[in-house]
C-alpha cells in the first residue's frame, strides 16, 4: 500500500508532465498527430496517466449521472449538476470531457506507450499486452456511451486525420480480436509494467483474466441481438481463466492522502462537510432488496427516520424520508471496478440458461451473488459471513426450482443490477440491454422516452468531416433487443 500510495502522488507530478505529451485538443483529430516528444521515456510512467486521468477520472465524475439512468441512485438535492442530468439534459462539457479523455488522455497514451516500448524495449511484450487490454476497454467505454464511434482508423496517425466513425456492431465484434493480440502478448514471461499498474501490480495472469471477462462481455452483448454468430465464441472463451472471485477483479483503488481521494467523495468533502446529502438510493433497487431482505442494503444505505430503506424517486430532489448512499461506498477509497467477477459470473449463468454454453447457470448464479457479497470484504461495509451465509441459504440465492426460465433471467438480471452499483456504465449498459429493472421517467424529463446515449460532442462533430449526424439520445444502442 505504501508503493501504491507514493505512486499516486508521483502521478500528480505526471499529469503536470504528461501535458507535454497529451496537448490542449479538444478533438480526436488531435490523436491523430504525432505528440511523442520524449523517446526515452519509460512507458510506465504513463500507465498512472492512462487510469487515473484517462480512463477513470470520466468514469467517476461525469459519468457518475449514468447510476441515475439505470435509477439504481437518484440524486437529493436540487443543484443543477444533478438536476439536469437526471432528468436527461446532458451537459456539452461531459461528452466533450468524456470524449477527449478517453480518446487523448487514454487512447493517445495508451498507444505511446505501445510506441515506446516496441522502440526501446521491444522484447516486453506483456507490456503491449497490457496497453491492448486497456485500449479495448477505453473502446467499449465509448461505444457504450456514444454508441458508433472512430475506432478501426482512430490511431493511425498520418493516413486519417478525419477518421470515419464504425458502427457499434463493428466495434463490438472487433474488440475480441484486439483481446486476442492483446492475450497473445500475455502469454510470454517478459518484462511486465509491475509499480505502476495500479490494477493489478504487474500480476500477468490477472490481465489475462481481465482480457477474457471483457471478450465474454463483447459477446454477451452482441448475443443479445444475435446469439448465434457467437455461440461459440462464447462457449470458448467461457473455457479460459475469467475474473470469476472477488479477489480477482479489476479495481482501481483510490487512497484516503489528500488529492488522490475518489472524485464523489470529494464532492461531498467540499460541498456538503463530508455529509451525503446529495445522493439516495434509486427506487427500483431499494425496491428489490427490501423484498429479499438483502443485507447489502445497510452497506450501500442509510436508513431514513423511521428506520426504513426507502428509495428517492427521480426528478424529485429532497432527503425527506428516503435512505441516502452511506459513505461505507461513498468514502475516500470508493474503488473504480473495470470488471467483476460478479459480472461475470451472472454472463455465464445467463449463458448456461439460454444454452450458448454448457455448465450449471445456478451454480455460476450462486458463485456472481458469493462474488458480490465479498466484495467489501476489508471495507467499513464489509458484509458478515452470517448474513452471507443467510442470503445464499434463501430462496433468492437460487433459481433451479424456477418453473420457467423467463423467471430464472429475472432473477440473474436483478442480482446483476443490485451486483452493480456504483458501476455507472455498467449499470446502464445493462438496463438498456436487459430492461430489467422496470423504471419510470423521471418527473420533469425534458424527454419523451428513456435517455439510451450521449451525444457525440460538438467539437468532434465541427471538426471532422466524416462525423456522422448527431443521434437523439432516446436512440437505443445496437446491442439493444
Amino acid at each position: 500500500m505504501k508503493k501504491l500510495k507514493s505512486l499516486y502522488k508521483s502521478s500528480i507530478l505526471l499529469l503536470f508532465s504528461s501535458l507535454l505529451i497529451v496537448g490542449c485538443e479538444d478533438s480526436i483529430e488531435g490523436i491523430n498527430t504525432d505528440p511523442l516528444a520524449a523517446t526515452n521515456i519509460s512507458a510506465s510512467l504513463l500507465m498512472p496517466q492512462v487510469l487515473l486521468a484517462g480512463i477513470s477520472a470520466n468514469r467517476t465524475v461525469e459519468l457518475n449521472s449514468m447510476n441515475m439512468h439505470s435509477q439504481s441512485w437518484s440524486a437529493t438535492v436540487g443543484f443543477g449538476v444533478f438536476v439536469n442530468p437526471e432528468r436527461y439534459n446532458i451537459s456539452a462539457n461531459t461528452t466533450n470531457n468524456v470524449w477527449v479523455g478517453q480518446y487523448t488522455t487514454a487512447l493517445r497514451n495508451l498507444q505511446q506507450m505501445r510506441i515506446l516500448t516496441e522502440r526501446n524495449n521491444p522484447e516486453a511484450l506483456n507490456i503491449i499486452g497490457q496497453a491492448k487490454v486497456l485500449e479495448a476497454f477505453a473502446y467499449l467505454n465509448l461505444t457504450q456511451i456514444f454508441g458508433d464511434i472512430p475506432y478501426s482508423e482512430s490511431l493511425q496517425v498520418a493516413e486519417f486525420s478525419n477518421p470515419n466513425f464504425d458502427t457499434q456492431e463493428e466495434i463490438l465484434r472487433s474488440l475480441p480480436n484486439l483481446l486476442d493480440e492483446a492475450l497473445a502478448n500475455l502469454a510470454t514471461d517478459t518484462d511486465i509494467i509491475e509499480s505502476a499498474d495500479l490494477i493489478y501490480n504487474g500480476d500477468r495472469q490477472s490481465w489475462v483474466r481481465f482480457a477474457n471477462s471483457l471478450k465474454l462481455k463483447c459477446y454477451m452483448l452482441i448475443a443479445n441481438v444475435d446469439a448465434p454468430s457467437v455461440q461459440a465464441e462464447i462457449q470458448a472463451v467461457a473455457n479460459q481463466p475469467l475474473i470469476l472471485e472477488a479477489s480477482q477483479d479489476a479495481v482501481l483503488n483510490y487512497t484516503g492522502t489528500p488529492g488522490n481521494e475518489n472524485p464523489i467523495w470529494k464532492t461531498i468533502d467540499q460541498f456538503g462537510g463530508g455529509v451525503n446529502t446529495f445522493w439516495g438510493g434509486g427506487i427500483p433497487l431499494i425496491d428489490i432488496m427490501n423484498a429479499n431482505d438483502d443485507p447489502r442494503r445497510a452497506t450501500y444505505f442509510d436508513t431514513n427516520d423511521d428506520g426504513e430503506f426507502v428509495g428517492q424517486e427521480q426528478g424529485v430532489f429532497s432527503t425527506d424520508g428516503v435512505s441516502t448512499i452511506s459513505l461505507n461506498i461513498i468514502r475516500p477509497e470508493m474503488p473504480d471496478r473495470y470488471a467483476t467477477a460478479s459480472e461475470t459470473n451472472f454472463y455465464l449463468a445467463e449463458a448456461a440458461l439460454l444454452g450458448y454454453i454448457s455448465g450449471d447457470a445456478n451454480a455460476f448464479y450462486r458463485a456472481g451473488i458469493t462474488a458480490s457479497l465479498d466484495s467489501y470484504d476489508g471495507t467499513p461495509g464489509a458484509i458478515s459471513q452470517a448474513d452471507k451465509d443467510a442470503y445464499l441459504a434463501s430462496p433468492r440465492a437460487s433459481i433451479s426450482d424456477d418453473s420457467e426460465a423467463a423467471d430464472a433471467l429475472l432473477k440473474i438480471h436483478e442480482e446483476a443490477y443490485v451486483a452493480d452499483f456504483t458501476r455507472a456504465i455498467e449499470s446502464w449498459t445493462d438496463w438498456r440491454r436487459n430492461k430489467v429493472p422496470t423504471i419510470t421517467l423521471p418527473t420533469g424529463a425534458v424527454l419523451t422516452d428513456f435517455i439510451r446515449r450521449y451525444q457525440i460532442p460538438l467539437s468532434e462533430v465541427t471538426s471532422n468531416v466524416n462525423a456522422p449526424e448527431v443521434e437523439d439520445l432516446t436512440t437505443p444502442m445496437w446491442f439493444e433487443k
